[in-house]
């Protein structure tokens, strides 16, 4: 039986601590949340993969409780960066990585980056963020405007409740999940050492990512997933096209394709991928 709570530490990298959390044993996969978030995402994901995966989930420099680099990064090659510090620091050479919405962009770089280090690639939701007024939707999803009587509190809470209402319809599942999504949005919120903060930082990577030049040199066999109702998959095909050894699923769902919308399918799909044979 699965713990109820999952492992949880720290890696102590170049730039600062690296919170992740993980269940399982066997190899490892490596699973980055979208922004403004944290490991605490993938909570309820880690026992859909545990048994036959060590499956761990990073917080990304300057979310949840990992520490914010000294000066704030700019490039999502700064964060991919991050990955392989924390890989090091548990002892790893290679893992799986998958990367949910923004942040898969952070695990395809690393897997472009850094191919040594990667075995196979997961991409949900990848979305090219690096054209004009693009970015202006996640400054106004994510953004966060203090208000001197705290008001930006309450905005926000009804922000991560509307989210979770489309994951969730139980009240207890949605109080739970929003409060979760919540302080994960406030961790990004706090300023780093030089003023910025991680969600503000996070912002500007993806404006500059140049996915289509980054994404032919991905060498890990790699699924791209887009779910069937996702605003985010008119270049679905494109971008299964541009990575040399990579395949698309278009699953049915209701918003995107994660865990927490088809838990059983999720899994189901993850274990066929991860367990195919890779060509060496």
């Amino acid at each position: 039986m699965t713990a109820e709570y999952p492992r949880r530490g720290f890696v102590h990298g170049p730039d600062g601590n690296i919170e992740y959390m993980e269940e399982g044993s066997g190899p490892a996969l490596v699973l980055l949340h979208p922004a403004p978030s944290s490991c605490t995402t993938f909570q309820d994901a880690l026992p859909l993969l545990a048994d036959g995966y060590r499956v761990i989930a990073m917080s990304q420099p300057g979310f949840g409780e990992s520490d914010a680099p000294p000066r704030a990064y700019t490039e999502v090659s700064q964060y991919a960066r991050a990955v392989t510090w924390l890989l090091d620091g548990l002892g790893l050479e290679r893992a799986h990585v998958l990367g949910s919405l923004t942040g898969s962009l952070t695990a395809l770089e690393t897997a472009a980056g850094w191919p040594e280090r990667v075995d196979r690639l997961v991409v949900e939701e990848c979305f090219n963020w690096n054209r004009p007024g693009r970015i202006e939707v996640l400054e106004r999803e994510h953004g966060v405007d203090e208000s001197p009587d705290g008001s930006h509190l309450l905005a926000m809470w009804e922000r991560a409740r509307s989210v979770t209402l489309r994951e969730a319809s139980e009240p207890a599942e949605v109080a739970r999940l929003a409060r979760r999504r919540l302080l994960s949005a406030l961790s990004s919120a706090r300023p780093g050492p030089d003023g910025v903060t991680g969600q503000d930082a996070s912002t500007l990577a993806l404006s500059r990512y140049p996915l289509w030049e980054r994404a032919p040199l991905v060498k890990a066999p790699t699924l791209v997933a887009h779910g069937t109702s996702s605003a985010l998959a008119g270049a679905h095909e494109r971008l299964v096209g541009a990575i040399p050894n990579a395949r698309g699923i278009r699953p049915p769902s209701t918003h995107q394709f994660n865990w927490r919308v088809a838990p059983e399918l999720w899994a189901r799909e993850l274990r066929s991928f991860l367990a195919e044979d890779a060509p060496r």
